[in-house]
């Protein structure tokens, strides 16, 4: 079925997209790297079938259509979205750059200088749709882009948009939003009270790994991770990056309380301890 799946999205979308290849594979959706009917290059993101059916298609369309009208300079904007032949797709432009997971399997940690304005840049963005009462629920490095301009997130309102639309039968069909190595310990419980503080401890997660090259929490087995971010103290990145200014570690270490009451109460908050320069 796997090998099937992009001739049956290229018909499905005929007229509307040209598709190349699928170049990416999430919990949610395939990634499609094609070109819109002027021509601009897209990608063209369809939820998993046995996702799709999950969800009912037109609220997640409402939920995602109201994603469009929204806008800011680190957040990759929501083009389109629409059903096609019983495939739910959304589109957003192609970004030109590097993933962060891509460059830390290169590079293995980013400068300082680097870390402070990839958070300067993300938490700007949180803290925009936060006010807007949307969480992203994945922030990792899978999901940021470095542009030359700057730190892109992409997928945000998708888990939202996926959660709103599904109701209880996301449940049944064993979707879970996140990544053992950045979820909150609220989101390991299945609390069904997820805030925007889940956000900010994720984006302390990615923040150590830029610093110290890997995670606050690893094991190779992932139940160890999980158990990790539910029950032990984060380490301090500074045992791991010497040169790290203190202002930056201890932000960043507040952003890991295990108690979400503990962690900075907004993004806006955050992005002023962590600093640009």
């Amino acid at each position: 079925m796997r090998r099937e799946l992009l001739p049956l999205v290229r018909d499905a979308l005929a007229g509307r997209y040209t598709l190349d290849r699928e170049i990416a594979r999430g919990g949610a959706a395939y990634v499609y790297s094609g070109q819109d009917a002027d021509g601009n290059a897209v990608a063209v993101k369809v939820l998993r079938p046995e996702l799709a059916v999950t969800v009912t298609a037109d609220r997640f369309l409402r939920e995602v259509d109201f994603l469009r009208k929204l806008e800011h300079p680190h957040v990759a904007r929501m083009l389109d979205s629409g059903e096609a032949e019983f495939f739910l797709f959304y589109v957003m432009p192609m970004i030109e750059g590097p993933s962060l997971r891509q460059h830390l399997d290169r590079a293995r940690r980013v400068s300082v200088d680097d870390t402070r304005r990839i958070g300067w840049d993300l938490l700007d963005a949180l803290g925009y749709f936060h006010d807007r009462q949307i969480v992203h629920r994945d922030v990792k490095p899978d999901n940021i882009v470095l542009r030359p301009d700057g730190a892109v997130l992409v997928d945000f309102g998708i888990a939202k948009a996926i959660a709103d639309a599904g109701v209880d039968r996301l449940t049944r069909s064993g979707f879970t939003v996140g990544t053992s190595h950045y979820m909150s310990p609220e989101q390991v419980q299945g609390e069904l009270d997820i805030d925007h503080r889940c956000d900010i401890y994720s984006m302390g997660c990615v923040l150590f790994e830029c610093l110290a090259g890997r995670p606050p929490f690893w094991h190779q087995r992932e139940e160890h991770v999980l158990r990790m971010q539910q029950l032990d103290p984060a380490p301090d990145v500074r045992e791991l990056r010497e040169d790290t200014p203190a202002l930056l570690a201890q932000a960043i270490a507040r952003a890991l309380q295990k108690d979400r009451n503990r962690r900075w109460a907004t993004a806006v908050e955050m992005r002023a301890a962590i600093g640009k320069e």
